[in-house]
This record gives structure tokens, sequence and C-alpha cells, in this order.
């Protein structure tokens, strides 16, 4: 056998063997050799097209419900419950809280943001810490970012970043996947 013809029966076998071995992951969703093997943007590229859109498009569902402290339903949600809800929906577990949200994933720099991120403020007329926290929904062409949220007045909403309000609290923001 030619030694090309060697290397793509290794090849064929070893992403054949790889393929055939799955394991769950603790959400019940089956894992692919694809998404064990390839990390960071390849595998966020892979759920970007679906768990990350169902997340948005779930979030969405609640624009003009109004804003509740401690509120996890449509007849009134606070901004935390909007994105547990919105998570849970895609089949992925959030923290209750902001605070708790505010540490779940991985850091993200602001001029990285991308749709999926969770963008937090810290408000000190309201309290200590993180006291608010969005999802971000698109990147616009001027690269301004778009990020849904409740008001206390208007209810669940999409903003920009860039609203001075916004800029002026924005503290952080993570990367849950």
């Amino acid at each position: 056998m030619r030694p090309i013809g060697i290397l793509l029966v290794s090849i064929f076998i070893l992403f054949g063997a790889a393929s055939c071995s799955r394991k769950s992951s603790s959400s019940g969703k089956k894992q692919g050799w694809f998404s064990r093997i390839f990390k960071g943007r390849s595998k966020r590229s892979l759920m970007y097209s679906k768990e990350i859109k169902s997340v948005i498009e779930a979030a969405r569902s609640y624009i003009g419900t109004p804003h509740r402290d401690g509120g996890t339903n449509k007849f009134g949600i606070d901004c935390s419950a909007l994105i547990q809800n919105s998570f849970q929906a895609a089949g992925f577990t959030m923290p209750r809280t902001s605070r708790q949200q505010s540490e779940t994933g991985r850091p993200v720099n602001k001029s990285d943001l991308q749709p999926g991120d969770l963008v937090f403020f810290a408000d000190r007329k309201i309290g200590n810490g993180i006291t608010h926290v969005g999802l971000v929904t698109e990147i616009l062409s001027g690269g301004d970012v778009k990020f849904i949220h409740t008001s206390s007045k208007l209810g669940v909403t999409e903003n920009l970043l860039s609203t001075s309000y916004f800029a002026k609290t924005y503290a952080k923001a993570m990367r849950p996947f």
C-alpha cells in the first residue's frame, strides 16, 4: 500500500473509532468526537447555530413582559430569571441570581463580545457589586452591542450597550459556553 493510502486508512480508523465512542454530558446530551476534540471558537461556532440562537429567541419571547423583582414568568420577571429561563429553554442550567451568573463561564473583553454572552452592570445606587444582567443579542455593523434585559420601566426590552447609563454602569462580561 502506498504511504498516502496508509495515512488515509489510519485517519479513517482513528475518526471512525472516535465517533463510535460517545459519552453523555451532565445535561444528558450526547457529545461526539468533534465537540470533544475541537474546543474554543470551533465549538462555539457549532453551538451558536442552534443553542445560542435558541437562547436569544427564548429571551426575545419575553419582550414586553413587565419587570417584577423576584418574578420568574411572563406575568412579571426580573433580569436574572430572564437569563435563567432563556438558557433553560435551550437545555442549559444557569444560577438564579445575577451575582451567581456573573461567575459562570469565562470572562470576555468588552471588545470581544458575541451574541450569547452575558453583560453585567453595577449601579451603586441600587446595591453593592453586580446589580443587573443582560444577554447580548446582536453585534451591529458599527460594532455597537445590542442586548436584552429587564427595564424597571419598560419591562423586557433590548438596548444598546453604548447608551449612557449602561456604558457608565457596565461591570464585566462572561461567556457561559
